[in-house]
């Protein structure tokens, strides 16, 4: 059995409807998970949120529309250990590509042994680099230099969301940024060319940033300082990755 969320608020109903069409097209069973509303609910998990940090390290606050969001995708999270199965996570605005996407469903024995999680959508990043690892009928495995910056799509193992909740007991970025640090969070990111989906053009987000306060001189230091910290630690990852491939072959 083959288990795919769709994270969806109840309001939502034209992207339940829309998102429902395309999977039943593909003959595929799933639930619907209801969204946690950030801005209509102050949930448990909030608690989690520590806005000094995020001040600290990004220079702004999590507007209540992330905090739901990165809440959502925590949760499923839980649900893919409490199943002890690979699921998919799809948020309701997915527009989904048929062939490339029936791979993924198709091969998931095989692909879930390999990689912890997969990424189903357009990287969205500029000047990244990336390694094939396996060649599908109608899409491929590749391993991205940089993370995708959205959770539109993914496809997330046991071991995966182990990882992504115990690297996660502080939140001060969003969850796509999160995800994104895979030298944190040991999560390697690989994802799919070409793409398993998109972001459907036809729905506006419904996350909502809110307005960012105005940075101080010493607020921008301290971004700069982390985001170049952030830039080492990436790359030095990369670089292991790379030699890590050489001596296997």
């Amino acid at each position: 059995m083959i288990y795919i969320y769709v994270i969806n608020m109840a309001s939502s109903t034209i992207r339940k409807e829309n998102i429902t069409k395309q999977l039943h097209s593909l003959d595929l069973n799933f639930s619907i998970f209801n969204a946690v509303n950030g801005k209509e609910s102050d949930h448990p998990l909030f608690a989690m949120y520590d806005d000094s940090l995020s001040q600290t390290y990004r220079g702004k606050s999590l507007s209540k529309g992330q905090l739901g969001c990165y809440a959502s995708h925590y949760l499923l999270w839980q649900k893919c250990v409490e199943l002890n199965q690979p699921i998919i996570i799809l948020e309701d605005d997915a527009l989904i590509y048929p062939k490339p996407f029936m791979d993924i469903i198709n091969n998931m024995p095989l692909l879930t042994k390999k990689y912890e999680c997969i990424r189903l959508f357009d990287n969205k990043r500029s000047n990244f680099f990336k390694l094939k690892q396996m060649i599908l009928p109608h899409t491929s495995i590749y391993k991205f230099s940089k993370g995708h910056m959205s959770t539109t799509g993914y496809l997330l193992t046991l071991a995966g969301a182990k990882k992504l909740l115990k690297y996660s007991n502080k939140w001060y970025m969003a969850v796509d940024i999160y995800m994104d640090r895979f030298w944190v969070n040991q999560l390697e990111c690989y994802g799919t060319v070409p793409a398993c989906l998109t972001n459907d053009p036809a729905f506006d987000s419904d996350i909502g940033y809110g307005k960012r306060a105005p940075r101080s001189l010493s607020c921008k230091i301290k971004r700069e300082v982390f985001n170049f910290k952030e830039l080492i630690r990436r790359e030095y990852y990369n670089i292991k990755f790379i030699f890590k491939m050489i001596f296997k072959r």
